[in-house]
């Protein structure tokens, strides 16, 4: 009955924020929306936050890394103003990348998180505009994916062909394939979010993971770029049941020792008769 009303209680909150979303209202992770709220026995809900609010523009969050893989500047930056707009979800900032005229492959990795348990779960906003067809709806030319890393940041594949899962705000387009971009084939966002929007993934259950934001364009058209706000991930830490105490066992009452009875044949002392004096 415990796990039903657990059950329930996840859904109706999935159902209201699917419908505050698809009605354009920002919708940002609460305590109450925590993933791990439905954690399995012996695992403790924990989550981690990143605004982009305690930097001074252009300077990221310590352990937060840019790299432009292909192209010229500017790398990814934290930002308060300009396009796309508006600036930042939880202002004053957000992250953000240009999508120039020509090829390039901008890279934003968060620092590392490691856990021990299960059910992670990834919240962020974002808000995109970004070349892509206006005769295809499903077409996209410069586009943004996210990517995971589970050994530490060496190697990156996509967050689906990693084992996530989207839970709403996936994917719109298809990036085509014959213009030069490093993501090219790959399903990604792309086109105009017209502000700000809510991504929820499942994370796959590994021990670390890092994650990229990447952004690529081919080398013909640009757009305004692909801001990135309010990431809040959670998840369950195993931290294992504790064992049962045993009940204390009964102190025995002492047995009664018994009185050894007098021996039938017991030697008689004998006790000399004084002698009389001569």
């Amino acid at each position: 009955m415990a796990k039903l009303k657990a059950d329930l209680k996840l859904l109706y909150l999935t159902s209201v924020i699917l419908l505050l979303a698809a009605v354009g209202v920002a919708v940002r992770p609460t305590m109450a929306q925590h993933r791990a709220s439905t954690c399995p026995p012996c695992h403790s809900p924990q989550h981690t936050d990143e605004n982009f609010d305690n930097v001074t523009p252009p300077a990221l969050p310590m352990g937060w890394l840019a790299i432009n893989a292909l192209g010229p500047p500017p790398l990814w930056v934290t930002s308060n103003s300009g396009i796309p707009n508006p600036p930042a979800d939880t202002p004053p900032n957000s992250v953000l990348t240009d999508d120039p005229a020509v090829l390039s492959d901008k890279r934003l990795d968060s620092l590392s998180i490691n856990f021990l348990g299960c059910c992670g779960q990834l919240t962020f906003r974002h808000n995109f505009n970004l070349e892509a067809s206006e005769i295809d709806p499903t077409v996209g030319f410069d586009g943004a994916v996210l990517e995971l890393s589970t050994d530490g940041g060496n190697t990156f594949q996509d967050i689906l062909a990693a084992g996530g899962s989207f839970v709403m705000g996936g994917y719109n387009r298809t990036i085509a394939a014959d213009r030069g971009s490093p993501i090219a084939g790959r399903q990604a966002w792309s086109g105009n979010s017209q502000g700000f929007v809510t991504t929820v993934v499942n994370l796959p259950g590994h021990s670390a993971h890092r994650l990229r934001w990447r952004m690529g364009s081919d080398n013909s058209g640009s757009g305004e770029g692909w801001r990135v706000d309010t990431v809040h991930i959670t998840w369950c830490q195993n931290v294992g049941c504790p064992q049962p105490t045993p009940p204390p066992r009964p102190t025995p009452a002492p047995r009664p020792v018994p009185s050894t009875p007098p021996s039938p044949h017991a030697t008689p002392v004998f006790t000399p008769v004084p002698r009389p004096s001569p």
